[in-house]
C-alpha cells in the first residue's frame, strides 16, 4: 500500500512555545517469528497529549478554540489526542517500524502571541531505538517563524516487554516521553531538553500471516489503586493458547525481578490461565483466540514467600504475564505498571509549575494631575509649588535604562506679556515604589537642581535610572520655583511644562 499523510501545513511563523513528540531507545522484547520482508501497516492508532500542564495553560487562554483537532485527529475524554493510522511498514523479523499517523492539533493563545500546530506524527523503530516524529509549526507576532517537518523531537523510555513486537504488528503502552534537544530547539526553548512529557500509547498492525497477534494486557484500574486492597480486572489478548504444549500463562502481581519466570516467590498473587482450565480462585480460562479475562486481589504492601516486606508505593510493581511452568519462552511476557493512591492522612505530592514571561513589556509614564497653580507673587520675588508626581513603570524586563526630562515654554499673559521659560526652576526628587514581589530592586536618581534664571527653558532631567537597574516602578517629583523679573507686567500667566520619557 502507499502510505498517506495529512495535508501539508501552511507556512506559519513563531519562535516560542513547546509541543513535542516522542521517541526512545531500548531493545524491543517478545519479537515474533521472522517474516521475509516488511509488511504494510493497515490499521492502528496513536494516543498522546503532549503535556498535561501545557494543555491546562493553553485552555485558560483566549483561543477560539484554545485547542482544536482536525484532519482525522480527535480529542479524547481525558484531553489527550487520538491520531489514526495512515500506513507505513513493519518488519516482524527485525522489529523495524515506520508507522505513520494522520491528523492536526492546534494550540492557540492570541493574548500570548502564539499558535502551535502539531501534525502527522510518525513512530519509527530501528535497531532497538524508537522515536516519534512530527510536523511542527509555530506562529507568533513577536518572534521569527519555526517550521519543521518530521523532526525527531522527543525520546521514549521503553522497558522489557514494552513495546511488544509480534507477527502482525507492534504495540507500545504508556511509554514515558522526554523532550529531545531537537524538540527543544523546534519550540524555541519553552521547555528544555529532558523535560518530561505525557506518556504515549501506539499500535500498528499489518494484514498478518495468520500468526497470533502480539500479547497485550489492559488493567482496570491501573492507577490510583487503593493501597489497602483492591480487586483489579485484567483483560488479555494476542496470547498463544497452544504454546508450550498448551501450558498457558501465569498472571501475577509484584515487582519485576531477574528471571521472574523462576522466581515467583516474590509475587503477591498469581493465577494460572490456560485453555484447559475451569475458572476457580486460582485459575482462569484462555479462549481459543488467545484472549482471557480474570481478576487479581492486590494491595500495596505485603510479605512475600521469602519473608521479605514488599512496598509497591516505593518499589514499582506490575501485573506480569509469562509462560507457565518455568518455560524459557519469553514471547508471552508483558509488564503493566500499577500505581497506588496516596494513603489517607499523609503523603506528599509535587507539581511542576510552568509560566511564560512575555518579552517586550511596556515602559510607561503617568502623571497625578494636569495643572499646577503657584501662589501669587510680587515683582522681583520667587513663588514655589509642587509638580504633580510622575510615575514611571519599566516592565520591559531588559533593564535597559531610561530618563525622564522636562522642558517649559514661556509664561504668557494677556496683552502678550511674557516671562521667559528659564525663570522656572526646580528641585527634583525621586523614589522607588515598594514592590512586594521578590526580585532585584531598581534604582532611580533625581535630576540636578535648576535655579530660576537658568531653569527649564532647555530640557533638564527630572529623574533617571541607569541600565542594569531600571526595572520596577518609580515616583519622580519636584519643587517648582518661578522667579518673577522686576520688569514683568502684572497679570495671570500660564506656561506648558512637558515631561518626556525615553
Amino acid at each position: 500500500m502507499t502510505s498517506s499523510r495529512a495535508g501539508a501545513l501552511g507556512r506559519r511563523s513563531a519562535s516560542w512555545a513547546a509541543v513535542a513528540v516522542l521517541g526512545a531507545a531500548t531493545a524491543l522484547v517478545g519479537a515474533s517469528p521472522a517474516m521475509a520482508a516488511p509488511a504494510d501497516i493497515t490499521e492502528g492508532s496513536l494516543n498522546w497529549g503532549f503535556k498535561a500542564s501545557f494543555r491546562t495553560y493553553v485552555s485558560s487562554g483566549n483561543g477560539n478554540p484554545p485547542i482544536a483537532a482536525s484532519d482525522g485527529a480527535s480529542i479524547n475524554a481525558d484531553g489527550t489526542f487520538a491520531f489514526p493510522s495512515t500506513g507505513g511498514s513493519y518488519d516482524a523479523e527485525t522489529g523495524e517500524t515506520n508507522a505513520t499517523y494522520g491528523g492536526t492539533v492546534v494550540f492557540s493563545y492570541p493574548a500570548h502571541m502564539f499558535t502551535i500546530t502539531l501534525a502527522n506524527p510518525t513512530v519509527a523503530v530501528s535497531g532497538g531505538a524508537a522515536v516519534l516524529k512530527a510536523d511542527v509549526e509555530l506562529e507568533s507576532t513577536a518572534f521569527p517563524p519555526v517550521d519543521v517537518t518530521q523532526a525527531t523531537i522527543a525520546d521514549l523510555t521503553t522497558a522489557s516487554g514494552n513495546p511488544v513486537a509480534g507477527a502482525d504488528g507492534i504495540t507500545g503502552t504508556g511509554l514515558a516521553a522526554t523532550l529531545t534537544a531537537e524538540g527543544a530547539a523546534a519550540f524555541a526553548g519553552f521547555y528544555g531538553a529532558g523535560e518530561t512529557l505525557d506518556p504515549l500509547t501506539f499500535d500498528a498492525a499489518t494484514s498478518g500471516g495468520g500468526e497470533p497477534g502480539a500479547p497485550a494486557v489492559t488493567v482496570t484500574p491501573s492507577t490510583g489503586v487503593d493501597p489497602d486492597g483492591a480487586t483489579i480486572a485484567v483483560i488479555g489478548s494476542g496470547f498463544d493458547p497452544e504454546a508450550n504444549n498448551a501450558a498457558g500463562i501465569y498472571v501475577s502481581f509484584g515487582p519485576k525481578v531477574d528471571e521472574h519466570w523462576t522466581n515467583a516467590s516474590v509475587l503477591q498473587v498469581t493465577k494460572w490461565v490456560s485453555s484447559t482450565n475451569e475458572p476457580t480462585d486460582a485459575r482462569d480460562t484462555m479462549n481459543a483466540d488467545g484472549s482471557f479475562s480474570t481478576t487479581l486481589p492486590i494491595s500495596a504492601r505485603y510479605t512475600d514467600r521469602n519473608g521479605n516486606a514488599v512496598d509497591c508505593t516505593v518499589t514499582q510493581c506490575y501485573v506480569i504475564t509469562f509462560a507457565a511452568r518455568g518455560s524459557a519462552d519469553r514471547s508471552q511476557d508483558t509488564f503493566t505498571p500499577i500505581t497506588f493512591a496516596a494513603a489517607a492522612g499523609g503523603g506528599s505530592a509535587s507539581q511542576q509549575i510552568a509560566a511564560t514571561v512575555l518579552p517586550g513589556g511596556p515602559l510607561t509614564l503617568s502623571v497625578a494631575g494636569s495643572s499646577v497653580t503657584l501662589p501669587a507673587v510680587a515683582n522681583g520675588a520667587v513663588t514655589s509649588g509642587a509638580l504633580n508626581a510622575a510615575t514611571v513603570a519599566d516592565l520591559r524586563g531588559s533593564n535597559a535604562g531610561w530618563s525622564l526630562v522636562g522642558q517649559s515654554g514661556d509664561f504668557v499673559a494677556a496683552g502678550d506679556a511674557v516671562i521667559a521659560a528659564n525663570n522656572l526652576g526646580w528641585v527634583p526628587s525621586a523614589s522607588v515604589v515598594d514592590d512586594p514581589l521578590v526580585g532585584a530592586a531598581g534604582t532611580v536618581t533625581p535630576g540636578a537642581v535648576a535655579d530660576p534664571g537658568a531653569g527649564l527653558g532647555t530640557a533638564r532631567a527630572l529623574c533617571t535610572s541607569a541600565a542594569g537597574a531600571s526595572a520596577g516602578t518609580f515616583t519622580c517629583g519636584a519643587q517648582l520655583n518661578l522667579g518673577v523679573p522686576a520688569s514683568a507686567t502684572p497679570g495671570d500667566y500660564t506656561a506648558t511644562l512637558t515631561l518626556t520619557l525615553s
